[in-house]
């Protein structure tokens, strides 16, 4: 509203005869102050929705930044992880292979002592007759 309304909607309500120059006064007064006031409760009232809608925003903005170095951190633990891994791969490689070998010639003698022992048979049975 204009000024003029507010002066306007005042002096409606006045019940001061025209010729009370002092009441009428007293009525501005009394106007004034409750435009004022309205005025500071309104003004307040605006205040603190900026200030909490700045909270808001600042709760958005470090919980972003709080979620994304929590991303950042987790990204690189799964990076040294993954170097890990690849390292122990490296460093265990020598002893696995040795081990593949060594199994590969334990399973070989074996085959071999399989088929001795088969053959020894096949030509005791054979030339023995099964005795």
């Amino acid at each position: 509203m204009s000024p003029a309304a507010h002066a306007t909607d005042c002096s409606q309500n006045s019940s001061t005869p025209g010729w009370d120059v002092l009441g009428r006064a007293a009525n501005a007064t009394d106007c004034a102050n409750n435009r004022l006031q309205n005025y500071r409760e309104k003004s307040d009232e605006r205040m603190q929705q900026r200030e909490q809608a700045l909270r808001n925003k600042e709760d958005q903005l470090r919980n972003d930044t709080t979620g994304r170095l929590d991303r950042a951190r987790e990204a690189g633990e799964e990076k040294l992880q993954a170097g890990r891994d690849r390292l122990d791969a490296i460093r265990n490689a020598p002893q696995q292979k040795m081990d593949q070998l060594r199994n590969a010639g334990n399973t070989e003698r074996q085959n071999w002592d399989n088929m001795r022992n088969q053959t020894r048979s096949d030509v005791d049975s054979l030339l023995g007759g099964g005795q």
